[in-house]
């Protein structure tokens, strides 16, 4: 069977759905969706404490673009959350055999409770929600073709509050297809590096 040509500098070839590599003696498809979450830092303007937060991204494509939704969740304690968001976005990412850089930036949703103190010293729960827009950048190293850790940069900024933080994230991708003795005439080429 044929092999696709190997690219040229700055040559890109024509987008095929299963086109896959071959490293390490498995094979492993070239587009292909990951999933990533870990636990954070992160700093809003309507607090006076930095908050802990926990966000899971769902990264997709479809063709040549890529996609990522996902929810994140903040609180003074891991198990003590105050606010909760959700995200879309698009963006760029660039995957080698050793690492996967991405960005991403669109519309969030989020909602969330102030513990506030009236003039009689009671505590009155204040809550809000609201739109904002949210960005990501994600770099992570690759310990296997499919599985890495790393870190991301958010930020989600809206009218009511700003958001920034960092995370720390597992990577885990659906590149995996197979040992090589399985053929594929997609396979674009071998590599041990």
């Amino acid at each position: 069977m044929a092999q696709l040509p190997a690219l040229k500098q700055g040559e890109k070839l024509p987008y095929v759905r299963k086109e896959e590599i071959i490293y390490y003696g498995k094979r492993y498809r070239i587009h292909n969706n990951y999933l990533t979450f870990g636990p954070g830092f992160l700093y809003s303007s309507l607090r006076n404490t930095s908050q802990k937060n926990l966000g899971i991204d769902f990264q997709f494509h479809i063709r040549w673009q890529h996609f990522q939704g996902g929810l994140m969740m903040s609180g003074e304690a891991f198990n003590s959350n105050n606010h909760i968001g959700a995200h879309i976005g698009y963006g760029y990412r660039k995957e080698s055999k050793k690492k996967n850089l991405a960005a991403f930036i669109g519309p969030s949703y989020h909602n969330g409770v102030l513990t506030v103190i009236d003039s009689l010293k009671n505590v009155q729960p204040s809550y809000y929600s609201g739109f904002g827009v949210y960005g990501s950048l994600q770099a992570v190293i690759k310990l296997s073709y499919d599985f890495g850790l790393g870190g991301e940069l958010f930020s989600d900024i809206s009218a009511r509050q700003s958001i920034f933080g960092l995370r720390m994230i597992a990577f885990f991708s659906s590149a995996y297809t197979g040992p090589k003795k399985t053929v594929n005439p997609n396979v674009r080429l071998e590599s041990t590096q």
